[in-house]
């Protein structure tokens, strides 16, 4: 395990602590976006996407707040793509992702 207190990556956790975790579902169905499209989104396509998979409204500016949000984490399973306003990608470790588990601890609109 690269660092002890990651939590991007709980695979390794039974599911009786999993459930304890202070999840942020809102971070982890943008994340399942990312999954689907396995390509860079931006603010735009992951609102209508959103929209579409979960049947629920989300404005404009909360998903570009939490995808802001999640992009700056300590640990981040996304990032902003250089030198492209409001567009964003799975964070990438050479040609393995960071997370195997949609996780995020930290903000919530």
């Amino acid at each position: 395990m690269d660092n002890l207190f990651d939590l991007n990556n709980i695979s390794d956790i039974p599911a009786e602590i999993k459930q304890e975790l202070n999840r942020d579902s809102f971070a982890e169905q943008i994340l399942e976006l990312f999954n689907i499209a396995n390509r860079e989104l931006n603010v735009d396509e992951v609102t209508v996407g959103y929209y579409r998979k979960f049947n629920e409204i989300k404005t404009k500016r909360q998903i570009m707040t939490k995808l802001y949000n999640m992009a700056k984490e300590s640990y981040p399973a996304i990032e902003s793509v250089p030198g492209r306003k409001g567009v964003y990608r799975k964070k990438r470790n050479g040609n393995q992702d960071l997370f195997q588990t949609p996780f995020s601890s930290t903000t919530q609109i």
